[in-house]
């Protein structure tokens, strides 16, 4: 295969001349290795950043949303007193605000 590809060739030729000689063969070891546990520690690098970026949005999408509940539930809040301090009944302010009426009592406590 190596006498058909002139680029195989030369790559084998390479090699031979690389494990004829000790020293440059030892060194290409290290190169090699170097470069391979370079690219080791990247790879962890990169999936310890994704694994913390995760769970940081995890954190932040969490905090967001008992954010924007607590601001729809003083919105809910407001609203079933307003209704309730108008004379509508318990059932027509669950109707009103999509919930149930035990929900409505709840608030009105």
């Amino acid at each position: 295969m190596a006498k058909n590809d002139e680029y195989i060739d030369e790559a084998y030729q390479t090699l031979l001349k690389l494990s004829a000689d000790e020293k440059k063969r030892l060194e290409y070891e290290a190169r090699e290795k170097a470069l391979h546990d370079f690219n080791s520690q990247i790879s962890s690098a990169i999936k310890h950043g994704e694994e913390i970026g995760q769970k940081r949005g995890e954190e932040i999408g969490q905090k967001r949303g008992e954010e924007i509940g607590q601001k729809r539930g003083i919105q809910l809040a407001r609203e079933v007193f307003k209704l309730n301090s108008s004379g509508v009944s318990v059932e027509d302010i669950a109707l009103q605000c999509g919930i149930t009426t035990d929900q409505v009592k709840e608030i009105l406590q």
